[in-house]
């Protein structure tokens, strides 16, 4: 897997906010508290693997809540003939008080760099992790937020998406696994 970071803290235009609200009437569904919301994220909804993903991340034993999430495919280029399939989640920690600790982001990205560069390197798949400005409007605070974007290519866009599909797995187990480390690392006990 290809895995690529870039921290955005100080580029204002990459803010976030959360929770969110979009002009199509949009929002932020808190599957911790009610997972069964799953079934108003479209995405979720065609995508069994990502809904489980979503799912377990927002799971009681997970350090982590997602806050949004898109899937989208992209046509072949012509010069290249590959089709792509993407997904993007963005995360933040249960625990508030890390979310305004910029290193705590860091050392996820770490974490899930150790481990991905582990794994014998594939060009048909790619990670960008993304730290991004976060406004948390109901503390009124700035922060910092993780966005994960997961791009699989293949020689057709069935292939892309079944690509796509197995580096979501890798994705899902990285991503409990740290959870695990850094809950053991704090002493969280949940």
């Amino acid at each position: 897997m290809r895995v690529e970071s870039a921290n955005l803290l100080s580029d204002k235009t990459a803010r976030i906010e959360f929770p969110w609200k979009n002009a199509l009437g949009e929002e932020y569904l808190d599957l911790r508290e009610n997972p069964g919301a799953i079934t108003q994220i479209s995405p979720a909804r065609e995508n069994p693997p990502f809904a489980r993903l979503l799912l377990e991340l927002n799971e009681e034993g997970s350090l982590f809540r997602t806050i949004r999430a898109k899937l989208w495919p992209a046509p072949a280029e012509p010069a290249s003939r590959d089709h792509s399939f993407h997904s993007r989640i963005d995360l933040i920690f249960v625990r508030d008080a890390l979310n305004s600790i910029p290193e705590q982001y860091e050392e996820v990205v770490r974490r899930l760099f150790e481990l991905w560069l582990k794994d014998p390197s594939e060009d048909t798949l790619a990670a960008r992790l993304e730290i991004l400005p976060c406004s948390f409007k109901a503390s009124g605070r700035d922060g910092a937020a993780l966005r994960i974007t997961l791009t699989a290519r293949g020689a057709s866009p069935d292939q892309a998406r079944t690509r796509w599909g197995l580096g979501l797995v890798r994705l899902q187990q990285a991503l409990l696994f740290v959870s695990r480390a850094m809950k053991q690392k704090m002493g969280i006990n949940e």
